[in-house]
């Protein structure tokens, strides 16, 4: 049996979390049936992956709170948000329940559950690039293989390569705009082309984590050499 406390489990669920949420997009690919019961995945997901992580919220108080274990409980308490918007709404919108329930057609219902669905995801690849190290040396230590001194500089410039086409990757989604609760005209056609709609959200997500990783690597530095320099 599973366990699911254990590193390689965890790893696996957290890539299906993220995978559901990229399918999920996919509506006018997939249909409304197979969206809802990806959600549904996704909801059975996160409930473990909250299971997962009790210990950790119960004990973030304690210890010191370093730059890293903040952005955590401050980028896990906005993803708790969004999905916690995410499925309440999916019970007002859902077309399943509605053949069941007489739950009525309300327009601001999917207008926050449209909107709280691409925060979700922005989120989840922030959380991603946070964790970044982490998920590398689980990588590394499940595998039994270790990184050369060269693969960082090239890895580098792999993500700074995907982090520009990312840029233009979110604007051809729309996922910019919608970030701003903004509305774009963007609609991709599943007809013409499958496979670049998840290429284009991988190159985005990406995008997001690079940043998030930079950000948090230079924060760290300039945070404790902050105080080295006012002690003198």
């Amino acid at each position: 049996m599973m366990r699911w406390t254990r590193p390689l489990p965890r790893l696996l669920l957290d890539g299906a979390m993220l995978i559901c949420l990229v399918l999920a997009f996919a509506y006018w690919w997939l249909g409304n049936a197979a969206h809802e019961a990806i959600g549904t995945v996704f909801l059975i997901a996160v409930l473990r992956h909250v299971a997962n992580n009790l210990f950790w919220w119960k004990g973030v108080r304690r210890g010191r709170m370093t730059v890293q274990r903040a952005c955590d409980a401050v980028l896990g308490a906005l993803l708790a948000l969004a999905i916690v918007a995410l499925l309440l709404t999916s019970l007002g919108v859902s077309r399943t329940l509605a053949q069941w329930l007489p739950m009525p057609r309300i327009f601001l219902l999917q207008e926050i559950h449209w909107f709280a669905a691409y925060w979700a995801i922005a989120l989840a690849a922030l959380h991603l690039g946070v964790n970044w190290n982490r998920i590398t040396a689980l990588v590394c230590n499940l595998s039994g293989l270790a990184l050369p001194r060269w693969s960082g500089p090239l890895l580098w410039v792999v993500a700074l390569a995907i982090a520009v086409q990312g840029t233009f990757s979110g604007s051809i989604l729309g996922f910019w705009p919608r970030l701003r609760f903004s509305y774009a005209l963007s609609m991709w056609d599943f007809n013409a082309s499958v496979l670049p709609f998840f290429l284009h959200w991988a190159a985005a997500l990406l995008t997001l984590a690079v940043a998030a990783h930079v950000l948090l690597s230079i924060a760290t530095r300039n945070l404790q050499v902050l105080p080295a320099k006012n002690s003198r």
